[in-house]
């Protein structure tokens, strides 16, 4: 279950927006729910405010933050790059 401690933290890397990214991870994975059908953003939102416990859910949305943060640090890598090249 995510506690409300990781829901401050991951709200604020998402910046709100996450679901539809989450919807793909598990997409790629065939992660379905328990009527063979894809989960859907409702059900996602469910998961990530700690109403629901779904492991295969919390683990995308776990994913989906660990790339989220390496493309923060690679944006941020290629900020100092550029600021730090003369021209």
């Amino acid at each position: 279950m995510i506690t409300e401690l990781e829901q401050k933290k991951l709200r604020n890397l998402f910046g709100g927006h996450y679901t539809e990214d989450v919807l793909k991870i598990l997409n790629k994975r065939r992660v379905l729910n328990r009527n063979g059908e894809p989960h859907n953003s409702q059900y996602i939102r469910t998961v990530f405010q700690g109403i629901r416990n779904n492991t295969d859910v919390e683990a995308a949305i776990f994913q989906l933050a660990t790339l989220r943060k390496q493309g923060l640090k690679l944006h941020e890598s290629q900020k100092k790059n550029l600021f730090n090249n003369t021209l």
